[in-house]
């Protein structure tokens, strides 16, 4: 940049003029900087209108899935005494289930020892223990404690053994092994040339045998190895938890359909709520939104709201648009002008009564192939939003005005930098034609004055 005039011979501020003057030219640059906020303003807000967009996709894809129509439910009357989960292949029924007793866990306990549980026991020797099929053997040396082969049981991969060390009075220590899975007895072994040089004293904790679970279904009598059954309703894991009677009963998961749908119509209005924003109109300030009146915007919300209320026709009588089952802009006579949706779930139930089937293919699509409305939604957001989609294309043809204004901006700061350096010089000039025009004025009076002395 080049310096500020200085002499300052007119008394004028000559450096205030020439930023006035440059700013004057330098309008231009300023009209072109506000273009191009707009420009980065209108791409956030398709950025943001994509972006609702992916989610509302989203929250489609569990509707267009066959789980969400197929999918069963199990409930318990009893959830303190059994509690139970069902697949997509159970059999809808109710069940009387009477729980006599609880699998258990096998429980050894070893004799107390006082001091403290890191003190050497002094035994020597080999701990054999066998559980499920598995047998694996523990090493004991002198320098050992019940920590150290507590922590030895635990370090075994695979073994199916827990072992801990409880205080059971002060200063007095027990090992206590259980196993992992109930219904499964654990044998031991302690070899050692001494007989006394092993002596842990484990012996079964009283009412910690172990048990198989045992339970009756409608009457049926069943034995189990665990408290997690899985084979004995099919399609259905039932947990028992404590004895006693209750029922369960295997249905159809209406609510995880109806959470889903409303889940969808929460998001289509959001949606809405985003775009209103974007094409709205103050008449009384005369402000427009970003993109109002923008003809992509136009678009996408017209074919949205043909798509969602476009007659399924290769359905069944009754299950055709998406009223018919509880989807709507509202009753008849308070209708949302905004295109905003209301969902009655009380007719939605009704209609998967009614016929799960038709409801799938109203939604999604039909064995048949046949597409449903949020089929047909997906494909046309998908022009959208996809690859090469309008949004994507809209997003590469603002960046690209963006660039092309950049590249103006610059082209004209260079230039208003060499006008910037062109008015300092005519300035500077200026003033020292001023000077030597003062200089020869002061010579001129002085020769009159000497004229007539």
């Amino acid at each position: 940049m080049s310096s500020p005039v200085s002499f300052n011979v007119t008394g004028l501020d000559t450096e205030t003029i020439i930023q006035e003057l440059m700013r004057l030219e330098r309008q231009p640059v300023v009209a072109l900087e506000a273009k191009q906020r707009m420009i980065s303003d209108r791409k956030a807000a398709w950025n943001a209108l994509k972006s609702k967009i992916e989610s509302l996709m989203a929250k489609m894809r569990p509707l267009l899935e066959q789980q969400v129509y197929t999918g069963k439910a199990a409930r318990s009357a009893g959830p303190a005494v059994v509690t139970a989960n069902a697949s997509a292949n159970a059999v809808p029924g109710t069940y009387e289930i009477e729980v006599i007793n609880l699998a258990r866990a096998h429980t050894l306990q070893s004799r107390s020892f006082t001091g403290s549980p890191d003190d050497a026991l002094g035994f020597s020797g080999r701990l054999v223990l066998s559980i499920g099929g598995v047998t694996e053997e523990i090493d004991i040396a002198g320098d050992d404690s019940l920590n150290s082969i507590a922590a030895r049981i635990n370090s075994v991969e695979n073994l199916g053994i827990q072992a801990s060390v409880l205080e059971v009075v002060p200063s007095e220590y027990t090992l206590v092994l259980t196993g992992v899975s109930t219904g499964q007895e654990i044998t031991f072994q302690q070899e050692s040339p001494d007989p006394q040089s092993l002596d842990l004293g484990l012996r079964t904790v009283e009412g910690q045998e172990p048990a198989g679970a045992t339970f009756k279904i409608n009457g049926i009598r069943f034995q189990r190895s665990s408290n997690e059954v899985k084979d004995a309703i099919p399609g259905v894991t039932l947990n028992l938890l404590t004895t006693g009677a209750t029922s369960v009963s295997v249905g159809y998961d209406d609510d995880a359909l109806v959470d889903a749908v409303r889940e969808l119509v929460n998001e289509y209005n959001s949606f809405l709520d985003l775009a209103a924003k974007y094409n709205s109109y103050d008449s009384e300030t005369r402000t427009a939104g970003l993109l109002f009146g923008d003809p992509l915007l136009q678009r996408l919300l017209s074919q949205i709201r043909e798509t969602v209320f476009r007659e399924v026709a290769d359905s069944l009588p009754g299950f055709r648009f998406v009223g018919d089952i509880g989807i709507s802009t509202g009753s008849i006579g308070s209708y949302s002008r905004d295109g905003k949706l209301s969902f009655d779930e009380s007719k939605l139930r009704e209609a998967l009564v009614a016929n799960r089937d038709a409801v799938a293919s109203l939604l999604g699509k039909d064995e048949a192939g046949s597409e449903g409305v949020l089929t047909r939604l997906k494909q046309a957001l998908q022009m959208y939003v996809g690859h090469d989609g309008f949004l994507p294309l809209r997003e590469a043809r603002l960046e690209s005005q963006d660039k092309d204004i950049s590249r103006q901006i610059e082209n004209l700061e260079r230039r208003l930098q060499v006008r910037l350096v062109n008015l300092r010089k005519q300035f500077t000039a200026l003033e020292s034609l001023l000077i030597q025009m003062n200089t020869q004025g002061l010579y001129i009076t002085q020769q009159m004055q000497s004229l007539f002395m």
